[in-house]
């Protein structure tokens, strides 16, 4: 994160902070803020698994809590905020070498892969998933069949007691699954920083098991079950739920440079609807990184047949110009069919390097190479597995179909299902895995091909 990113951040998020914590001062009024020998002994604690109390974090809120951020950047992901409650200070400093972050989500896993907890969002929903929740009469077996402690609570809502949230058992009794408030672990993970106020509530879906086996097949067991929990929730309940994402990696500093133009005047492009649909819907799907991809490729589909006509028409005016070109012979006749033959015959994948090579300018696509941090997200030891790397120095393949093959194979990947046996080597690119939210930059470039080729066939 660029450091006057993370300042920005960090205003923003002190500010934030500030305000929540003065709409709920009149809870924390006379609490004294001054660190007690246990608090002082749990953040060192905290301090030495890798994080750093941020000492700008007083006033109202610093009578809530702390705020913490990771001393060292992580591979792929932000240095990030980190912030926990003052009453859960000691829980979280006891309890924090015991966990991990999952990759494709926010969420927690305990290391012996006996427990993992996911923070969930409503799918498309304005209404937080926590109202959702906590307004239904949820109909679950009790007294459990279980050794776990449940408390749901008690909301009254509607002018009904309702108890928010469930733990259920599977039938082996070796693995639970449980709504319910956010742990103050999990919290501390998924928070991003903020503390919210004492009277808003966030619900977590946690797994248990205690089946015999090595943790990462623990954790792919736990993993299924909260599939299998959420898909039930939504057939069955009506209730959309999904995991809340892992924030996507961020851009390179200068792919974020692009400073926009502030002068107007009337449209001077012309451009198909179906097309300006397309565009408009890869911006809107920007917090769905394969969408968004898709979106750009259906734009060059739309105009392959559009590049591989000029394509052929280009080289039936060739074979015609050809100075030994004779309409009496039979073998200059037949080189122009063939050249109007190619077409029909042409793959889609053969499409699209047509598409690349002829409307995507050479220098502006080396020059998109050339930004900082984009040749390693494109080369070999790069996040995204099962497509071509991409080495723009590269002498045994142009640029432009290397940047073809990886776009089609990238496609297919996010298209095609794993049992199809001719993308068995390439398996599924799932949404919101950590392979999703590590796009960003191979869909920059979907976009990028696509404007050069909207520029390029104008009319």
């Amino acid at each position: 994160m660029a450091k006057y990113e993370e300042d920005f951040e960090l205003d923003a998020l002190l500010e934030a902070n500030q305000e929540e914590a003065e709409d709920a001062a009149s809870e924390t009024e006379g609490v004294d803020t001054r660190l007690s020998a246990e608090q002082e002994a749990a953040i060192e604690k905290i301090e030495s698994s890798g994080y750093k109390r941020n000492t700008d974090y007083g006033g109202v809120a610093a009578r809530r809590g702390f705020l913490f951020t990771r001393v060292e950047e992580r591979k792929g992901i932000n240095r990030g905020f980190f912030a926990v409650e003052r009453e859960s200070l000691n829980l979280v400093a006891e309890s924090l070498g015991d966990y991990g972050e999952v990759d494709s989500s926010k969420g927690v896993f305990k290391l012996d892969g006996s427990y993992s907890e996911y923070a969930i969002q409503g799918a498309g929903r304005i209404v937080p998933a926590a109202h959702q929740i906590s307004r239904i009469d949820w109909d679950y077996v009790t007294p459990l069949a279980c050794d776990h402690d449940f408390d749901p609570g008690v909301i009254f809502a509607r002018g009904a007691k309702l108890f928010p949230g469930f733990h259920v058992t599977s039938p082996n009794g070796d693995t639970c699954v449980e709504l319910s408030q956010m742990s103050p672990i999990a919290g501390f993970f998924v928070s991003g920083g903020r503390i919210v106020r004492p009277d808003v509530v966030d619900y977590t879906l946690k797994v248990y098991t205690s089946m015999a086996a090595p943790t990462a097949e623990r954790l792919e067991r736990i993993r299924r079950v909260v599939d299998g929990t959420l898909f039930e929730l939504n057939v069955k309940s009506n209730l959309a739920l999904s995991l809340k994402p892992r924030d996507r990696v961020a851009l390179p500093r200068v792919m974020r440079s692009f400073k926009p133009v502030k002068s107007v005047s009337f449209p001077a492009t012309e451009i198909p609807r179906e097309v300006a649909a397309l565009f408009s819907f890869a911006a809107e799907a920007r917090d769905n990184p394969p969408f968004a991809f898709l979106s750009y490729y259906q734009i060059l589909e739309y105009y392959m047949p559009l590049a591989s006509k000029r394509d052929s028409l280009k080289r039936i005016r060739r074979e015609i110009r050809d100075f030994s070109f004779n309409v009496a012979s039979d073998a200059s006749i037949l080189r122009v069919l063939n050249a109007a033959e190619r077409v029909k015959g042409l793959g889609e994948e053969d499409a699209l390097k047509i598409l690349v090579r002829d409307c995507v300018r050479e220098d502006t696509l080396e020059a998109f190479f050339d930004a900082e941090g984009v040749r390693e997200h494109f080369s070999r030891k790069g996040p995204i597995a099962g497509v071509p790397s991409i080495n723009p120095a590269a002498t045994n393949e142009s640029l432009a179909v290397q940047v073809a093959k990886r776009v089609y194979a990238l496609r297919n990947r996010i298209v095609h299902a794993k049992d199809d046996p001719r993308y068995s080597e390439r398996p599924q690119l799932l949404p919101r895995s950590s392979e999703a939210n590590s796009l960003e930059l191979d869909v920059m470039l979907s976009r990028f091909v696509a404007l050069e080729t909207i520029a390029d066939l104008q009319d």
